[in-house]
């Protein structure tokens, strides 16, 4: 029975892991297994632990502790407890999701020790190298055995690259958004769904400020509630800005800040709003399963079909966020494109890996 070593340590790689898993139990002919290392990469309950239990993911076989806050040390700390996860369980792959440090520590790992990699996500690519996850992204992609891309565009940027083979699927955090919301009604609403976390976004607190303005004033002017799911990082920012009282600051224009919420009520979130507004880059492909507009607070994205569509604009400072809010409030987004596939990209990867590993 071929084995896979599974890398996750934040939450996009939780929810992306909970299709192919779902895949592994339904193709119980293809003979796959799994054992997973949860890297430590996102300590905090409400942002990891919530997503196994909702999402049925079995329990990590490897739990990594990360001692370091710094980047490099902690990367280390990681392909450490990665090579001796591998060389315990002796897995046919290792699988690693998107961009993350917990990405490339995996692929490192694997690497040096000679374990085919698989790569999924393959080819997203920002071309913003001040961005971590797109240095990831690139050494990711030049390690990895078997590349399995979500769109024609991320097949295009390998080509541009020089890496030929990859397998397009579409995408499959497209294949879990339907999977959990096919039960779920849009509402009328005129509510707005507000995340920030990116470093670039909540670190520079002048920046922050600004963007809690823009964003206030835009709702105060249409009558209109933000939910603000508030990330750890985003909270340490907001209560050196605002001190103890930040959450009363927030509602007073208009945003409602709330705990983290786990992957089914965040889609709901998303489900039944008017509007996202996010730096986030699975919310915004997650607003697109659930045919809701965004507006991005980013100078770029890695998932430039949103844009090219319209599904989503770019917002790149904040005096820019009225105009931005006011194009895409209330659109209609229809998913029937097929950006990202037909919700079946997880068993597409696993036939393939059946394939290429046999």
């Amino acid at each position: 029975m071929p084995l896979l070593l599974t890398i996750l340590g934040a939450r996009p790689q939780f929810i992306k892991a909970a299709a192919l898993t779902r895949a592994i139990a339904n193709k119980v002919e293809l003979g796959w297994s799994q054992s997973i290392i949860h890297t430590g990469q996102h300590y905090d309950a409400k942002l990891s632990d919530i997503f196994f239990e909702e999402l049925h993911l079995p329990r990590p076989n490897y739990t990594l502790k990360l001692e370091s806050s710094e980047r490099t040390s902690r990367m280390n700390e990681m392909k450490l407890g990665i090579t001796n996860a591998i060389n315990a369980c002796t897995p046919d792959a290792v699988l690693v999701y998107g961009d993350t440090d917990s990405t490339l520590a995996g692929a490192q790992a694997a690497d040096a020790l000679g374990i085919p990699i698989i790569h999924i996500e393959a080819g997203l690519r920002s071309f913003d190298l001040d961005m971590p996850e797109e240095v990831n992204r690139i050494a990711t992609d030049k390690l990895s055995s078997i590349l399995i891309a979500p769109t024609t565009t991320a097949m295009k940027n390998l080509h541009n690259e020089g890496i030929y083979g990859a397998f397009l699927t579409g995408d499959i955090m497209h294949d879990n958004a339907l999977y959990f919301t096919k039960e779920m009604q849009a509402l009328e609403s005129k509510s707005v769904l507000l995340t920030m976390h990116r470093p670039s976004n909540v670190d520079d607190l002048p920046l922050l400020q600004s963007w809690i303005d823009a964003i206030g004033d835009w709702c105060a002017l249409h009558h209109v509630d933000a939910t603000f799911p508030v990330h750890p990082r985003t909270k340490k920012s907001l209560v050196a800005l605002y001190g103890s009282v930040w959450s009363h600051v927030l509602l007073k224009k208009n945003i409602h800040a709330i705990d983290p919420v786990g992957y089914v009520e965040l889609l709901r979130l998303i489900k039944t709003c008017r509007l996202v507004i996010t730096d986030s880059g699975g919310i915004q492909k997650e607003a697109y399963s659930c045919e809701t507009p965004s507006v991005v607070i980013r100078r770029n994205t890695e998932w430039v079909e949103l844009v090219k569509a319209g599904h989503t604009v770019l917002c790149f400072e904040p005096k820019d966020l009225s105009g931005c809010a006011n194009s895409q409030f209330g659109r209609t987004i229809n998913g029937d494109d097929a950006l990202y596939g037909n919700g079946e990209a997880a068993h597409d990867i696993l036939r393939i890996l059946s394939e290429k590993l046999s």
